[in-house]
């Protein structure tokens, strides 16, 4: 009687990575999207996936349109941060650039994990679920014009 093989899941062997965009409008509003899992849901900084042969200018510019419908140039890098697993499953290079929109009109695209987008008070970003954590580190640069350069915020697993 043959064995049979099951497959099985192959361990990552390189980190996923993800550009976050920071837009903020009239210098107090800032743009968020709503992701649901299951029955959990959270806000994101706008942003994806980075593809193959992509800069991370460029993966800005497709994924809000994408997320938001709203055309968008990138302006500096400001953080830079990592999410790893405690088991170590998962590993995430995270790329923050601030960005200003440029035209297109808001609305919420199609993907199945999309479940809202909108601008909220800064003065209301430490108050959402926001995933990976760093309204504290957003509003520091904003304070400060994001003009401290990259920051390394380490690892921001939650």
């Amino acid at each position: 009687m043959p064995k049979h093989r099951f497959k099985q899941r192959r361990k990552p062997t390189i980190p996923t990575t993800r550009v976050s965009v920071i837009i903020i409008r009239d210098d107090k509003k800032i743009l968020l999207v709503r992701h649901r899992k299951g029955n959990r849901t959270y806000w994101v900084l706008p942003g994806g996936r980075l593809e193959y042969g992509e800069t991370f200018q460029e993966c800005a510019v497709r994924e809000l349109k994408e997320e938001t419908g709203l055309d968008i140039a990138c302006d500096e890098m400001v953080f830079l941060s990592e999410a790893i697993a405690p088991d170590r499953s998962r590993h995430i290079v995270n790329i923050y650039i601030k960005g200003h929109v440029t035209g297109g009109e808001m609305k919420l695209g199609d993907e199945p994990v999309l479940a809202g987008v909108d601008f909220f008070s800064l003065d209301e970003l430490e108050r959402l679920t926001l995933f990976p954590p760093v309204a504290k580190q957003v509003m520091a640069a904003h304070n400060h014009k994001f003009s401290q350069g990259i920051q390394y915020l380490g690892n921001m697993w939650v």
